[in-house]
């Protein structure tokens, strides 16, 4: 319930709080006294649109923040748990700021929040039925909604088997549409990937090879002056070409020290000196020779990855893909190949799926097109009943299934196969027509209320505000709109606004909305009415003048010991 309401600077109030109370509140007043700002306000904190006009003259911001206990709504307290949001216990304030400058600023429990998050909350919370929000009873798009509302645990638990096989079919259907596109193109697409898939079978690409390459022709560059430098060298120490090589020249120099060593030691000693020589450089040009055989550079394998090295970079920029992707997309490529050829037999097998998924929609829409005549049925004495009792007791009214035109195909649907519209004939002798070119404003007023009091028990909403939709009524029909109101107070929070002695005489807790001037500016004050304050409120509402006072006081006594009793009998 909506505990209280605290409003700064929209229009003509300054700074105004009420306390509300359970059951029925109304408020009253003059003709623009400001009832409907109080109305707007509860619109604005609710999530309704930030008109900058509603700021008060002379000021830069406005605010409305509201007190609720949603200790009876554990869908809101699920809300709030989403956004790890937390209540004081089960109360929660709400804040709506908006400015001269445009700012609009939404808070919960004093965190701020988006304005659609806000909306969500509050629909949870209050329903609004204002002078043109009975509207949407025009729109026939709304009339399945209406009434499925007043359906019993094994009708929403229907229409939720109808939501999951919708939802399978749904799915299924996707694929299925899907793969016949796919299959459309099949043929284009096989000759495509064939091409492609046959181009890198023959490159045979593999991962990492196109590195391994680099490196390789990296080191064959360094080889091949490796080779030549290495390959000199042992020529010139071990031989092989036509020149003497040093290993000759010092055998030589040896040689020739050896025939001349014993005439003197020096020449001995230089001959020793040639033999280390010889030794040593022969262990030289073992070791050139060696690197050779280890080094050894192959100008045939070097051109091979020359155009092996030529082959990846043509296949990377014609792909636009490094060698290692081209080897997933070349592996990509045969799996979308092997797809398509097989992909008839898929086709095939999807299709059974989606006729199975939508023989299983169509056998559930059927089931719960059963149950929503039989609830039609229901309503339709419910709402007779009801209107009757709103003084439009030659009215029929009725739900009427329509069909489909010839042209237009059934589609399924979360809600199922049915397409409902309200029907009503309020004068005798005439045909059922749709309520758009039927009903008249009071009318559509009358079936709101009788639809709200039909659904009070049932409805989840805690509050419902009503501002004005008695408009257009009088006498013993004001009266049956007034225990209307009533019953539907028993299970939710009613706040209403109202001209109806009747229905204002009915209220739980009633307030004077009116103004006042002071400080030379003109300002909205709300206040509880109790006791001769009341009455005279009442009495006020019957258009009691100076010249009736008396008698219209004891009328306005009378009209409010009647309520009373009435409740008092009513709800035992």
């Amino acid at each position: 319930m909506l505990v209280s309401m605290t409003v700064r600077n929209i229009a003509l109030i300054e700074n105004l709080q009420i306390d509300f109370h359970k059951g029925m509140n109304v408020l009253s007043g003059e003709t623009g006294a400001g009832k409907s700002i109080i109305v707007d306000s509860i619109n604005l904190v609710l999530g309704g649109r930030a008109d900058r006009g509603l700021i008060r003259s002379g000021c830069e911001k406005a605010s409305v923040e509201a007190l609720m206990d949603i200790s009876a709504c554990p869908q809101a307290l699920e809300v709030l748990r989403e956004q790890q949001i937390d209540a004081d216990g089960s109360l929660l304030s709400i804040q709506r700021e908006i400015s001269t400058e445009g700012r609009n600023i939404c808070r919960v429990c004093g965190v701020i929040v988006p304005l659609t998050y806000l909306r969500g909350l509050t629909a949870l919370l209050v329903d609004v039925h204002g002078q043109h929000e009975h509207q949407s009873l025009l729109d026939n798009k709304n009339h399945m909604a209406f009434l499925d509302s007043f359906g019993d645990e094994d009708f929403l638990a229907q229409k939720q088997r109808v939501a999951q096989a919708y939802a399978a079919w749904r799915e299924s259907s996707a694929r299925f549409s899907a793969l016949r596109k796919q299959n459309a193109q099949r043929e284009e697409r096989q000759e495509y990937l064939t091409s492609r898939v046959n181009e890198l079978n023959e490159a045979q690409l593999a991962t990492g090879e196109a590195e391994k390459l680099v490196a390789e022709k990296t080191r064959f560059a360094s080889a091949e002056r490796i080779d030549g430098a290495v390959r000199s060298a042992y020529e010139l120490v071990m031989g092989g070409q036509r020149e003497k090589s040093a290993m000759d020249k010092l055998q030589s120099a040896c040689d020739a020290m050896r025939r001349i060593e014993e005439l003197d030691t020096r020449f001995k000693d230089l001959a020793d000196r040639l033999a280390s020589a010889y030794y040593e450089v022969e262990e030289t040009g073992i070791e050139l020779r060696n690197i050779l055989e280890k080094e050894s550079f192959d100008p045939v394998r070097n051109e091979e990855i020359q155009e092996r090295l030529d082959l990846i970079r043509r296949l990377e920029r014609r792909y636009g893909m490094t060698a290692d992707e081209l080897v997933v997309y070349h592996e990509e490529m045969r799996d979308d190949l092997n797809r398509l050829g097989g992909m008839e037999e898929r086709l095939k097998r999807a299709e059974a799926e989606y006729k199975q998924k939508l023989l299983a929609y169509r056998t559930e829409a059927g089931k719960l097109t059963e149950a929503r005549k039989r609830l039609a049925g229901t309503f339709e004495e419910t709402m007779q009943s009801q209107l009757k009792e709103l003084g439009m007791q030659n009215t029929r009214f009725a739900c009427v299934f329509e069909q489909p035109g010839p042209d237009q195909k059934k589609v399924p649907t979360p809600n199922g196969d049915d397409h409902v519209c309200f029907y009503i004939a309020p004068n005798p002798g005439e045909p059922l027509k749709p309520l758009d070119k039927t009903a008249s404003g009071g009318e559509l007023s009358r079936l709101m209320l009788a639809m709200k009091a039909a659904g009070a028990e049932h409805d989840g909403i805690p509050c419902m505000i009503f501002d004005e939709i008695d408009t257009g009524i009088s006498g013993h029909v004001a009266s049956v709109v007034a225990q209307k109101m009533a019953a539907i107070a028993r299970y939710h929070q009613v706040l209403c606004v109202t001209h109806l002695a009747q229905i204002a005489a009915m209220a739980d807790a009633q307030f004077l909305v009116c103004k006042q001037v002071s400080g030379g500016r003109t300002h909205t004050a709300v206040s509880s009415l109790s006791g001769d304050a009341r009455v005279m409120e009442i009495a006020r509402l019957i258009g009691v003048t100076q010249q009736q006072q008396e008698s219209g006081v004891a009328h306005a006594r009378a009209i409010l010991s009647s309520s009373k009793e009435w409740k008092r009998q009513s709800f035992l």
